[in-house]
Protein backbone atom coordinates (compact mmCIF):
# COMPACT_ATOMS: atom_id res chain seq x y z
CA UNK A 1 0.00 0.00 0.00
CA UNK A 2 2.47 3.23 -1.37
CA UNK A 3 0.23 6.18 -1.55
CA UNK A 4 2.76 7.76 -3.90
CA UNK A 5 5.31 5.57 -6.26
CA UNK A 6 7.21 5.51 -9.57
CA UNK A 7 7.83 2.94 -12.03
CA UNK A 8 11.35 1.98 -12.21
CA UNK A 9 11.41 -0.23 -14.95
CA UNK A 10 9.08 -2.70 -17.49
CA UNK A 11 10.52 -5.96 -18.30
CA UNK A 12 9.40 -9.31 -19.33
CA UNK A 13 5.80 -8.41 -18.02
CA UNK A 14 7.19 -7.48 -13.99
CA UNK A 15 7.53 -3.85 -13.03
CA UNK A 16 10.11 -2.01 -10.48
CA UNK A 17 8.22 0.45 -8.24
CA UNK A 18 9.53 2.73 -6.40
CA UNK A 19 8.15 4.36 -3.00
CA UNK A 20 8.27 8.33 -4.04
CA UNK A 21 7.33 8.90 -0.45
CA UNK A 22 10.08 7.69 1.87
CA UNK A 23 12.40 6.47 -1.30
CA UNK A 24 14.10 3.19 0.58
CA UNK A 25 11.21 0.56 -0.71
CA UNK A 26 11.42 -1.59 -3.80
CA UNK A 27 9.00 -4.02 -5.19
CA UNK A 28 8.70 -6.75 -8.40
CA UNK A 29 5.30 -6.39 -9.30
CA UNK A 30 2.86 -8.30 -11.88
CA UNK A 31 0.08 -6.16 -12.60
CA UNK A 32 -1.93 -8.92 -14.70
CA UNK A 33 -1.61 -11.80 -11.91
CA UNK A 34 -1.00 -9.60 -8.39
CA UNK A 35 2.20 -11.29 -6.80
CA UNK A 36 4.63 -9.31 -5.55
CA UNK A 37 8.03 -9.09 -3.64
CA UNK A 38 9.84 -6.81 -1.49
CA UNK A 39 13.21 -5.99 -2.31
CA UNK A 40 16.18 -5.60 0.32
CA UNK A 41 16.72 -2.31 2.10
CA UNK A 42 19.88 -0.78 0.39
CA UNK A 43 22.13 1.99 1.81
CA UNK A 44 20.10 5.24 2.32
CA UNK A 45 22.20 8.68 2.58
CA UNK A 46 20.50 11.56 4.42
CA UNK A 47 20.55 14.12 1.18
CA UNK A 48 20.67 12.17 -1.50
CA UNK A 49 19.03 11.88 -5.40
CA UNK A 50 18.96 8.57 -7.33
CA UNK A 51 18.67 7.18 -10.56
CA UNK A 52 17.62 3.53 -10.75
CA UNK A 53 16.97 1.36 -13.68
CA UNK A 54 15.69 -2.64 -13.65
CA UNK A 55 16.48 -4.99 -16.29
CA UNK A 56 17.08 -8.70 -17.57
CA UNK A 57 20.49 -9.79 -18.20
CA UNK A 58 19.16 -12.47 -21.20
CA UNK A 59 23.02 -14.26 -20.85
CA UNK A 60 22.90 -15.26 -16.80
CA UNK A 61 18.84 -15.06 -17.07
CA UNK A 62 19.07 -12.81 -14.14
CA UNK A 63 17.41 -9.70 -12.97
CA UNK A 64 18.61 -6.49 -11.71
CA UNK A 65 17.89 -3.58 -9.77
CA UNK A 66 20.91 -0.49 -10.13
CA UNK A 67 20.52 2.43 -8.22
CA UNK A 68 22.57 5.17 -8.65
CA UNK A 69 22.82 7.59 -5.79
CA UNK A 70 24.50 11.07 -6.26
CA UNK A 71 25.06 12.72 -2.18
CA UNK A 72 26.62 14.98 -0.29
CA UNK A 73 27.73 14.80 3.23
CA UNK A 74 27.46 18.00 4.89
CA UNK A 75 28.07 20.00 2.12
CA UNK A 76 26.49 23.36 1.78
CA UNK A 77 24.39 24.39 -1.58
CA UNK A 78 26.34 26.14 -4.17
CA UNK A 79 24.57 29.87 -4.54
CA UNK A 80 24.58 30.72 -8.02
CA UNK A 81 23.55 27.22 -9.03
CA UNK A 82 19.88 26.71 -9.85
CA UNK A 83 19.86 23.01 -8.58
CA UNK A 84 20.93 21.06 -5.87
CA UNK A 85 24.69 19.93 -6.38
CA UNK A 86 25.76 16.26 -5.02
CA UNK A 87 29.06 15.94 -5.16
CA UNK A 88 29.77 12.22 -4.04
CA UNK A 89 28.07 9.38 -5.91
CA UNK A 90 27.91 5.51 -5.26
CA UNK A 91 26.54 2.57 -7.53
CA UNK A 92 24.34 -0.06 -5.91
CA UNK A 93 23.08 -3.05 -7.80
CA UNK A 94 20.97 -5.97 -6.70
CA UNK A 95 20.45 -9.02 -8.50
CA UNK A 96 17.14 -10.67 -7.58
CA UNK A 97 17.04 -13.77 -5.52
CA UNK A 98 20.46 -12.48 -3.63
CA UNK A 99 19.65 -10.97 -0.03
CA UNK A 100 21.79 -7.50 -0.03
CA UNK A 101 22.97 -5.29 -2.70
CA UNK A 102 26.46 -4.69 -3.57
CA UNK A 103 28.60 -1.47 -4.04
CA UNK A 104 30.11 -0.79 -7.48
CA UNK A 105 31.72 2.18 -6.47
CA UNK A 106 31.76 5.79 -7.51
CA UNK A 107 30.35 6.91 -11.08
CA UNK A 108 31.95 9.37 -13.25
CA UNK A 109 28.88 10.49 -15.08
CA UNK A 110 26.22 12.65 -13.64
CA UNK A 111 23.01 11.24 -15.28
CA UNK A 112 19.83 12.63 -16.07
CA UNK A 113 16.82 10.83 -13.25
CA UNK A 114 14.12 9.89 -15.60
CA UNK A 115 11.04 7.43 -13.90
CA UNK A 116 13.09 4.57 -16.30
CA UNK A 117 16.37 4.05 -18.45
CA UNK A 118 15.97 2.88 -22.01
CA UNK A 119 16.76 -1.79 -21.98
CA UNK A 120 18.28 -2.27 -25.55
CA UNK A 121 20.73 -4.93 -26.14
CA UNK A 122 21.15 -5.79 -22.24
CA UNK A 123 21.67 -2.33 -20.99
CA UNK A 124 20.35 0.22 -19.72
CA UNK A 125 20.93 3.61 -20.89
CA UNK A 126 20.70 7.41 -19.54
CA UNK A 127 21.38 10.69 -20.87
CA UNK A 128 24.53 12.46 -19.25
CA UNK A 129 24.81 15.97 -17.50
CA UNK A 130 27.04 18.36 -18.53
CA UNK A 131 29.86 19.12 -15.89
CA UNK A 132 33.83 20.60 -16.24
CA UNK A 133 35.72 17.67 -17.41
CA UNK A 134 32.92 16.14 -19.42
CA UNK A 135 30.87 19.48 -20.94
CA UNK A 136 28.70 18.05 -23.65
CA UNK A 137 25.61 15.61 -22.68
CA UNK A 138 26.75 11.59 -23.56
CA UNK A 139 24.57 8.76 -24.36
CA UNK A 140 25.64 6.23 -21.48
CA UNK A 141 24.75 2.50 -20.63
CA UNK A 142 24.97 0.23 -18.15
CA UNK A 143 25.61 -3.06 -19.52
CA UNK A 144 23.76 -6.12 -17.00
CA UNK A 145 26.26 -8.45 -18.35
CA UNK A 146 29.65 -7.48 -16.65
CA UNK A 147 28.49 -4.13 -14.79
CA UNK A 148 30.24 -1.47 -16.79
CA UNK A 149 28.91 1.63 -18.10
CA UNK A 150 29.77 2.71 -21.32
CA UNK A 151 29.41 5.96 -23.89
CA UNK A 152 27.07 5.09 -26.86
CA UNK A 153 27.37 7.68 -29.88
CA UNK A 154 24.95 10.11 -30.44
CA UNK A 155 23.53 10.63 -33.98
CA UNK A 156 24.99 14.04 -35.93
CA UNK A 157 22.15 16.23 -34.79
CA UNK A 158 22.84 19.73 -32.65
CA UNK A 159 19.21 18.54 -30.49
CA UNK A 160 21.18 15.64 -28.90
CA UNK A 161 23.47 18.32 -27.15
CA UNK A 162 21.17 20.30 -25.90
CA UNK A 163 19.02 18.80 -22.51
CA UNK A 164 15.35 18.83 -24.12
CA UNK A 165 15.15 15.00 -25.36
CA UNK A 166 14.58 11.71 -24.05
CA UNK A 167 15.39 8.40 -24.90
CA UNK A 168 12.87 5.53 -25.92
CA UNK A 169 12.97 2.18 -27.23
CA UNK A 170 10.67 1.80 -31.01
CA UNK A 171 10.69 -1.51 -32.31
CA UNK A 172 13.45 -3.05 -29.99
CA UNK A 173 15.90 0.33 -31.12
CA UNK A 174 17.11 2.46 -29.03
CA UNK A 175 16.07 5.85 -30.00
CA UNK A 176 16.25 9.65 -29.08
CA UNK A 177 13.21 12.00 -29.39
CA UNK A 178 14.54 15.44 -29.76
CA UNK A 179 12.06 18.22 -28.67
CA UNK A 180 11.91 20.96 -30.96
CA UNK A 181 10.27 24.68 -31.23
CA UNK A 182 6.21 24.87 -30.58
CA UNK A 183 5.97 21.33 -29.47
CA UNK A 184 7.52 19.63 -33.09
CA UNK A 185 9.10 16.09 -32.41
CA UNK A 186 12.09 14.59 -33.99
CA UNK A 187 12.85 10.82 -33.61
CA UNK A 188 16.25 9.52 -34.11
CA UNK A 189 16.45 5.44 -34.22
CA UNK A 190 19.51 3.47 -34.24
CA UNK A 191 19.52 1.06 -36.21
CA UNK A 192 22.30 -1.35 -35.81
CA UNK A 193 23.57 -0.92 -31.98
CA UNK A 194 26.44 0.54 -30.92
CA UNK A 195 27.07 1.86 -34.71
CA UNK A 196 26.86 5.42 -35.05
CA UNK A 197 26.49 5.48 -38.94
CA UNK A 198 23.32 3.35 -38.25
CA UNK A 199 21.38 6.67 -36.79
CA UNK A 200 18.34 8.09 -38.88
CA UNK A 201 15.85 10.37 -38.48
CA UNK A 202 12.96 8.26 -38.30
CA UNK A 203 9.92 10.59 -37.57
CA UNK A 204 9.55 14.44 -37.94
CA UNK A 205 6.37 15.10 -35.95
CA UNK A 206 4.76 18.05 -36.24
CA UNK A 207 3.28 20.67 -33.36
CA UNK A 208 -0.31 19.27 -31.78
CA UNK A 209 -2.92 20.46 -29.42
CA UNK A 210 -5.03 17.85 -27.95
CA UNK A 211 -8.71 18.50 -27.37
CA UNK A 212 -7.62 18.19 -23.34
CA UNK A 213 -5.41 20.82 -23.04
CA UNK A 214 -6.99 23.31 -25.04
CA UNK A 215 -8.69 25.38 -22.15
CA UNK A 216 -8.00 28.69 -22.98
CA UNK A 217 -5.59 30.68 -25.83
CA UNK A 218 -3.17 31.99 -23.33
CA UNK A 219 -2.46 28.58 -21.94
CA UNK A 220 -1.91 27.65 -25.02
CA UNK A 221 0.62 29.87 -25.83
CA UNK A 222 1.87 29.46 -22.96
CA UNK A 223 2.85 25.79 -23.33
CA UNK A 224 4.14 26.09 -26.66
CA UNK A 225 6.74 29.00 -25.58
CA UNK A 226 7.80 27.06 -22.76
CA UNK A 227 8.44 23.92 -25.08
CA UNK A 228 11.93 24.73 -25.92
CA UNK A 229 13.28 24.32 -22.48
CA UNK A 230 10.87 21.40 -21.31
CA UNK A 231 9.08 18.75 -22.19
CA UNK A 232 5.59 19.17 -24.02
CA UNK A 233 5.43 15.92 -25.92
CA UNK A 234 7.27 12.47 -25.45
CA UNK A 235 7.09 9.07 -27.65
CA UNK A 236 6.18 6.38 -25.86
CA UNK A 237 6.63 3.52 -28.34
CA UNK A 238 5.28 2.47 -32.01
CA UNK A 239 2.15 0.44 -32.18
CA UNK A 240 1.28 -2.72 -33.97
CA UNK A 241 -0.66 -0.57 -36.62
CA UNK A 242 2.67 1.60 -36.97
CA UNK A 243 1.05 4.41 -35.45
CA UNK A 244 3.37 6.18 -32.68
CA UNK A 245 1.76 6.56 -28.89
CA UNK A 246 2.73 10.24 -27.60
CA UNK A 247 1.84 11.76 -24.01
CA UNK A 248 0.94 15.21 -23.60
CA UNK A 249 2.40 17.23 -20.33
CA UNK A 250 1.37 13.87 -18.72
CA UNK A 251 -2.51 15.00 -19.27
CA UNK A 252 -3.46 13.50 -22.77
CA UNK A 253 -2.48 10.49 -25.02
CA UNK A 254 -2.12 10.62 -28.84
CA UNK A 255 -1.76 8.54 -31.12
CA UNK A 256 0.43 9.90 -34.81
CA UNK A 257 -0.23 7.83 -38.11
CA UNK A 258 3.20 8.72 -40.11
CA UNK A 259 1.60 7.44 -43.25
CA UNK A 260 -0.76 10.46 -43.20
CA UNK A 261 0.33 13.13 -40.39
CA UNK A 262 -2.78 12.63 -38.46
CA UNK A 263 -3.48 12.77 -34.70
CA UNK A 264 -5.83 11.24 -32.93
CA UNK A 265 -6.98 11.89 -29.22
CA UNK A 266 -6.80 9.12 -26.90
CA UNK A 267 -9.78 8.74 -24.31
CA UNK A 268 -9.62 6.40 -21.11
CA UNK A 269 -12.56 6.16 -19.33
CA UNK A 270 -11.91 6.77 -15.51
CA UNK A 271 -8.33 8.04 -16.32
CA UNK A 272 -7.02 10.60 -13.58
CA UNK A 273 -6.24 14.35 -14.43
CA UNK A 274 -2.65 13.67 -14.76
CA UNK A 275 -0.58 10.33 -15.28
CA UNK A 276 2.07 8.86 -15.71
CA UNK A 277 2.40 5.98 -19.15
CA UNK A 278 4.73 3.06 -19.05
CA UNK A 279 5.17 1.07 -21.76
CA UNK A 280 4.63 -2.60 -20.09
CA UNK A 281 3.42 -5.75 -21.95
CA UNK A 282 1.21 -8.20 -19.58
CA UNK A 283 2.54 -11.88 -19.30
CA UNK A 284 2.14 -14.43 -16.49
CA UNK A 285 5.87 -14.69 -15.81
CA UNK A 286 7.50 -14.48 -12.15
CA UNK A 287 10.41 -14.66 -10.35
CA UNK A 288 11.99 -18.33 -10.63
CA UNK A 289 14.76 -18.02 -7.39
CA UNK A 290 15.19 -20.85 -5.26
CA UNK A 291 15.07 -18.45 -2.30
CA UNK A 292 11.67 -16.57 -3.66
CA UNK A 293 8.69 -16.07 -1.95
CA UNK A 294 6.04 -14.06 -2.95
CA UNK A 295 2.35 -12.81 -2.07
CA UNK A 296 -0.60 -13.44 -4.31
CA UNK A 297 -3.17 -10.21 -4.79
CA UNK A 298 -6.79 -10.47 -4.81
CA UNK A 299 -7.23 -8.28 -7.94
CA UNK A 300 -5.91 -10.05 -11.14
CA UNK A 301 -7.74 -7.36 -13.25
CA UNK A 302 -5.65 -5.65 -16.20
CA UNK A 303 -3.53 -2.49 -14.66
CA UNK A 304 -3.31 0.91 -15.91
CA UNK A 305 -0.81 3.75 -13.79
Amino acid sequence: MMPEFEVVGSCNGLLCLSDSLYNDSLYIYNPFTGCYKELPKSLQYPDQEVVSGFGFNPKTKEYKVIRIVYYRNGHGGYPRSRRIIYPLSEVQILTLGCPEWRSLGKVSYRLVRRASGALVNGRLHWISRPCRNKPARRLVSFDLTDEQFREVPKPDCGGLNRCNYHLVVLRGCLSAAVYCNYGRLEIWVMKEYNVKDSWVKEYNIGSYMPKGLKQNQDRQLKIWKNSSNGRVVGALCVLKNGEILLEYKNRVLVSYDPKNGKFKDIELQGAPNWFQTVVHVGSLNWIDTPSDAYNQGSDTSPYVS
